[in-house]
């Protein structure tokens, strides 16, 4: 976004809500689907209608939260061609008040868009650490570093346990 606008960074910030909001229902996905496969390991040695159920279970969820995804496509689709049209219509006044005005009320709201457009990245950074976390993916954990005054608040403790033993 070289040359931002309220329009490009409304369109940037409608982008981002559907892939947060896809992301989330990906890790739904993922979950439900660890959750069926437990139950349906756990259940298959008693049951063996459980199979047959975690399948239908499953290929319901796979359907149902495509169809998810496919809505969220059209209303981002549908929202960001409605914001192209009215800032291509603005754009198209050629009046020179009105285009003063639209200067004006792009200054003052810029700021304000550009704070979004920077939530609307966290969120959907939030919702890529959900996915993984669902995932079951392991992340690097971070390296704890013992300082040495933890050390040495440890040495009278074990020099007591020593005179007691």
């Amino acid at each position: 976004m070289s040359t931002q606008t309220f329009s490009s960074v409304a369109v940037h910030v409608v982008g981002q809500y559907n892939e947060a909001g896809k992301t989330l229902v990906s890790a739904y996905r993922t979950g439900a689907h660890r959750l069926l496969g437990g139950a349906a390991s756990r259940l298959s040695a008693r049951f063996a209608a459980a199979q047959k159920v975690t399948g239908f279970l499953a290929n319901r969820l796979d359907i149902d939260t495509s169809r998810v995804v496919a809505l969220m496509d059209r209303v981002a689709a549908a929202s960001t061609n409605g914001i192209e049209s009215v800032a291509g219509r603005a754009a198209q006044i050629e009046s020179p008040v009105a285009t003063s005005m639209f200067k004006t009320l792009n200054a003052i709201n810029l700021p304000i868009a550009n704070v979004s457009a920077q939530i609307a990245d966290k969120i959907v950074e939030g919702a890529k650490q959900i996915e993984v976390r669902v995932s079951g993916v392991d992340l690097p954990k971070a390296v704890r570093t013992v300082k040495a005054k933890v050390r040495a608040a440890a040495k009278p403790v074990r020099r007591a346990v020593r005179k007691a033993a």
